[in-house]
């Protein structure tokens, strides 16, 4: 006799709703990168420190972040995924509204950026971990969205108001202020539902810890996942110094702000909803490597157009177009890699996104080589455009066989939590 599903079997089969607004909850990570990457170096500027310096520093809140990999254990253990994320975001609120509040010259600064910029990505894998286990598989690609577009709004927002704010506000309700408004997204937590599904209980987590992180370590999925995002098929890291490249393109100042600023942000965002309706026609890792292929096609196209304030916008809004795509599709498979009721979700997230963090870092020191080798921008557009075309042909068998065979997705939600992951 067929057994016929109860209230609570059916609520759980149910789609979540609001999946949009949990995704909005990432945007408490951006808007405070905004004040790392974007404000504290506008402040550095406008108080006289060189570029040299401003540039050091934020390399350095960059390597802090690669920590991440080390401590996103602890995510899963000790409290619930939901402490730990609204902690995290009153700890980078905090953080945040420290660094714009001291002394831009004083002997704080370094250690408060990469400070905060450690607790934000530990932020966003505490997030990432919590909706990844939560969230049925079926959501995977509109949470990939959502996450990417809650990061560009709360970035935009930041870049735009945080420097008005702490110059225009008298001290010190400038940085509270920010602090006040990193709180928001906060909210949206509220709505993503219980995280601890399958956890262990707390007496155990420490005792199995580092035998589970090994075993995740080893685990084939996972390492096929990090090593696609380790190599430099879609980082687009260009849109990091666009920037600094306006004068290559006689672009004057305010074409550049408002360009990299809130042009760059709404392109964003109309961007990562063309991603997602991209998700619902290709596979996340085949739109993964797509967009890292003709992303690189646009950016050597770029070279060989005048180098004008019209290329200018052309490229500056072309790869945040490229850049958007390619982080849906990559949160699509990190979320799409995370077992649901997994209790090493947050270390697996984390990991992820240390290795999608890693060409972050060195494609922008071989942007600059490749500028010094040239001795003009052509120089910084043909080495992203090879090595990520050279990226993007090395990965392209692999990442279609293991896209056929299923070895870059976890089992289904009806396979018991307690199996190990295939692949």
């Amino acid at each position: 006799m067929t057994m016929q599903a109860g209230p609570q079997d059916a609520a759980a089969m149910m789609p979540p709703r609001f999946v949009w607004a949990m995704g909005l909850s990432n945007a408490a990570y951006g808007f405070c990168y905004a004040g790392v990457l974007v404000t504290m170096p506008q402040v550095m500027a406008a108080h006289g420190v060189g570029e040299p310096v401003i540039a050091g520093l934020t390399a350095l809140a960059g390597l802090a972040s690669l920590a991440t990999f080390a401590l996103a254990p602890i995510l899963d253990t000790m409290v619930s995924r939901r402490t730990w994320a609204a902690g995290l975001g009153v700890l980078a609120a905090l953080l945040t509204a420290t660094m714009l509040g001291i002394s831009p010259t004083g002997p704080l600064v370094a250690p408060l950026m990469m400070g905060d910029a450690l607790c934000l990505v530990m932020l966003t894998t505490s997030l990432g971990g919590w909706l990844g286990a939560a969230l049925p598989k079926a959501v995977d690609n509109t949470i990939g969205a959502w996450f990417t577009i809650g990061n560009g709004i709360g970035f935009g927002t930041g870049a735009f108001c945080q420097f008005q704010l702490i110059t225009l506000l008298p001290a010190p309700w400038g940085p509270i202020a920010v602090g006040a408004i990193a709180l928001v997204p906060l909210s949206f937590q509220m709505l993503i539902p219980p995280p601890d599904i399958g956890r262990k209980a707390v007496r155990e987590s420490f005792g199995d810890l580092a035998r589970d992180i090994g075993v995740l370590v080893r685990r084939p999925l996972v390492m096929r996942i990090a090593v696609m995002f380790a190599m430099p098929c879609a980082a687009f890291t260009l849109t990091n110094a666009f920037g600094g490249l306006g004068p290559d393109f006689h672009a004057s100042a305010g074409m550049v702000d408002v360009a990299n600023g809130l042009g760059a942000t709404v392109i964003g965002m109309g961007a990562a909803l063309i991603g997602r309706w991209c998700l619902s026609h290709f596979a996340a890792p085949l739109l993964y490597l797509g967009i890292g292929t003709l992303g690189a096609v646009f950016t050597a196209l770029i070279i060989t157009l005048p180098h004008g304030p019209v290329i200018y916008l052309l490229a500056v809004f072309g790869e945040n177009v490229a850049q958007s795509i390619a982080q849906v599709s990559q949160n699509a498979i990190q979320f799409g890699s995370i077992r649901r009721g997994s209790p090493l979700a947050a270390s697996q997230f984390g990991l992820l996104t240390t290795a999608a963090l890693m060409p972050y870092t060195y494609m922008q020191a071989l942007d600059g080589f490749g500028y010094k080798l040239a001795g003009n921008v052509a120089g910084s557009f043909w080495m992203d455009a090879g090595v990520s075309l050279t990226a993007c042909a090395v990965l392209g068998v692999p990442v279609w066989h293991w896209m056929r065979t299923g070895q870059l997705t976890a089992p289904d939600d009806e396979a018991p939590v307690g199996e190990p992951a295939i692949g």
